[in-house]
C-alpha cells in the first residue's frame, strides 16, 4: 500500500481515516516559526515518537468504533451482500483517491503562505476543481456498476456513495484553514463525529432491517450535515463559492501530478484486489476475502500514521544533512520490521477469533485468508519507511514507478489466482503485491544513494525471536486468541531480551525507580 495512505477518503463507517489534510506542508505556513528550530534540533526524534503515539491513539478510538459498523454489517448482511457492500465501497474510494489528486496537500500550503484576494481566488479554484473532478469520477464508478451488471440497489448505492465523495471533498476542501493553522484537536474532533455519527445511523438502519442502499446511502447524509458545522468553524476564512477555469485547474494540477499519480496508485491497487475479487470470483469467496480486507485495511493504515510523523524531519535532514537522513531512514527500518513481524503474527494466530468476533460465524472461512493476508503486513510497514523516504528525497518519478509495478502484480496475480483459488487466492496476491512495492521502493531509495541501504543486523534478532514466536502462533491446542496473546508475548520479551528496540524509543518507556538509600550517619 502506498505510504501516502493518510489521504484517502472512503466512504464507509469502518474505521479508516477519511481526512485528507494530514500530510505535511513543508514547514510554511501557520505555525512555523519555531518549526526550524524544533526540526533541527535533538528533541525531534522524540517529539516525533510522542506525536505518533497520540495519533496512534485518535485512530484507536475511531477503530473502535468502527468494528461496531463491521460487527452490524456483516452480521446484517451476510457474506455474499457484504461483499458486494465491501466491493461498492472500495469502487468509490479508488474514484476518491483518484480525484484528490494531491489538492487536500496543496491546498493547505497554498492556504498558509497566500493572503487575500490572492487565497480567496485560489480556494475557489481549488474547490472548482476538486468538485468537478470528483463528479466525472462517480460517472465513470456509475459506468462500471452497469457493465459488471450491479443490480439496481447496488448501482443506486454506487451513485450515492460516489455523491458522498463529493460531500467530502467539500469538507475537506473547507477545513483547510484548520489544517493551517495547526488546529489538529478540532480536525480529530471532527473525524471522530463523522465516525460516530456514522455508525449511529447504522446502527438504527440494521435495527430496522434495511437493505444495502439505506447502508450505503448513510455517507452522504453524514457528511452533509457536518459540511454547515465546518462551514462554521472557519467562517470568514475560507469561501465556500467555487470557480469554474480550466486554465487556472491546468496549473494546479501540474504542481502535484507526479506525486499524486504516485500516491493514488500505489493505494488504488488495494482496493483494486476487492473490485477484480467481485469480478471472477463467486459472490461467497468475494465476501470472504471482504472481511479479510476490511481488516487488512484497518491495520495497514498503521505504518503510514506512524511514519507520516517523521516526514517533516526525513524531509528538512534531506536539505541539509543527508548522513542524519540515513540514520533515521535506519531507526525506521528497524521499528517497522519489528512491528511488521508482531502484526504479521498476530494476524496468523488470531484470525480466527478476529473474524469470529467482528463477523461471525458464516464467514469463518475468512480467517484462513486473514492468515495469508497477515504475511502483507510485513512489506506494509517497511513500505511506509522506504515510501517516505523517497518522498523526503520528492523521488517521485520512482515512487509511481514502484506503484505502477505493484499495481501489475497485484492485478495479474488476482484475476489468475482467484479464479482458481477464491478468496485465498486473492491474499496471497496481495501479499505480492505488497512484496513487490516494498522491494521496488528500496531498490529505488538506494539507487545513486548507497547511504540509504539499510543495515542488517537487526534481521537475526528479529528471526530469533519470530522463531518462538511462531510455534505458538501455530499451537492446535489453545484457543486463537489465547495463541495471538501468547505468541506476541514471547516475540516482545526475546525482542526485548535482543535489545533489538532502537535505544531511542527504549529510552522513551519509563522504568520503575528505586527509592535512594538514605546517607548512612
Amino acid at each position: 500500500m502506498s505510504p501516502d495512505v493518510l489521504d484517502s477518503a472512503p466512504i464507509d463507517g469502518e474505521g479508516t481515516p477519511t481526512s485528507g489534510d494530514g500530510k505535511p506542508t513543508g514547514g510554511t505556513g501557520a505555525g512555523t516559526g519555531g518549526d526550524s528550530d524544533v526540526l533541527d534540533s535533538a528533541a525531534a526524534g522524540g517529539m516525533i515518537i510522542r506525536g505518533g503515539i497520540l495519533r496512534i491513539a485518535g485512530y484507536a478510538g475511531v477503530v473502535a468504533l468502527s468494528i461496531i459498523s463491521f460487527i452490524l454489517l456483516a452480521r446484517h448482511l451476510g457474506v455474499e451482500r457484504f461483499g458486494e457492500y465491501t466491493t461498492v465501497i472500495s469502487l468509490v474510494s479508488v474514484v476518491a483517491l483518484v480525484t484528490d489528486a494531491g489538492m487536500s496537500s496543496l491546498g493547505t500550503r497554498e492556504y498558509a503562505v497566500s493572503h487575500g484576494a490572492q487565497r480567496e481566488r485560489l480556494m475557489r479554484d481549488l474547490l472548482g476543481l476538486r468538485v468537478v473532478l470528483t463528479l466525472a469520477g462517480v460517472v465513470l464508478a456509475t459506468l462500471f456498476a452497469l457493465a459488471a451488471g450491479y443490480d439496481p440497489a447496488l448501482l443506486a448505492g454506487t451513485v450515492v456513495a460516489g455523491l458522498a465523495t463529493v460531500a467530502l471533498v467539500l469538507g475537506h476542501t473547507l477545513s483547510i484553514p484548520l489544517s493551517a493553522e495547526l488546529r489538529l484537536g478540532t480536525l480529530s474532533l471532527l473525524d471522530l463525529a463523522r465516525q460516530a455519527l456514522t455508525v449511529a445511523a447504522i446502527v438504527v438502519l440494521v435495527a430496522l432491517g434495511a437493505g444495502v442502499f439505506p447502508l450505503l446511502a448513510v455517507t452522504l447524509v453524514v457528511y452533509l450535515l457536518l459540511i454547515p458545522v465546518t462551514a462554521l468553524l472557519v467562517r470568514g476564512k475560507i469561501s465556500m463559492r467555487m470557480e469554474l477555469r480550466p486554465r487556472q485547474w491546468v496549473s494546479l494540477l501540474r504542481v502535484t501530478v507526479a506525486f499524486s499519480l504516485a500516491t493514488a496508485v500505489g493505494t488504488i491497487y488495494v482496493y483494486t484486489a476487492q473490485i477484480l475479487t467481485s469480478l471472477v470470483a463467486s459472490t461467497h469467496q468475494s465476501g470472504l476475502f471482504a472481511a479479510s480486507f476490511r481488516v487488512f485495511m484497518v491495520l495497514a493504515t498503521v505504518p503510514g500514521l506512524l511514519v507520516n510523523g517523521a516526514l517533516p524531519l526525513l524531509a528538512r535532514a534531506a536539505r541539509d544533512d543527508r548522513e542524519r537522513l540515513a540514520y533515521a531512514l535506519q531507526k525506521i527500518f528497524e521499528v517497522s520490521l519489528i512491528l511488521g513481524v508482531a502484526t504479521a503474527l498476530g494476524l496468523l494466530a488470531g484470525a480466527q477469533f478476529i473474524i469470529h468476533l467482528v463477523a461471525g460465524p458464516p464467514f469463518a472461512g475468512s480467517a484462513a485468508v486473514l492468515r495469508i493476508q497477515g504475511l502483507a503486513m510485513i512489506p506494509s510497514f517497511l513500505i511506509a519507511a522506504w515510501g517516505f523516504g523517497l518522498i523526503s528525497i520528492r523521488r517521485y518519478g520512482s515512487l509511481l514507478a514502484a506503484n505502477a509495478g505493484a499495481l501489475a502484480v497485484s492485478c495479474i496475480l488476482t484475476l489468475s489466482l482467484t479464479a482458481s483459488d477464491g478468496a485465498q487466492g486473492a491474499a496471497i496476491a496481495t501479499v505480492c503485491g505488497e512484496t513487490a512495492l516494498a522491494a521496488g521502493l528500496l531498490v529505488a531509495l538506494v539507487r545513486g544513494h548507497p547511504a540509504f541501504r539499510p543495515r542488517l543486523a537487526i534481521i537475526p534478532k528479529v528471526a530469533f525471536a519470530a522463531v518462538p514466536a511462531l510455534a505458538v502462533a501455530l499451537a492446535t491446542d489453545l484457543s486463537s486468541l489465547a495463541r495471538a496473546l501468547l505468541s506476541l508475548a514471547v516475540f516482545g520479551l526475546v525482542i526485548a531480551a535482543t535489545r533489538a528496540v532502537p535505544s531511542e524509543i527504549a529510552e522513551m518507556v519509563p522504568h520503575p525507580r528505586l527509592p535512594r538509600r538514605a546517607p548512612s550517619a
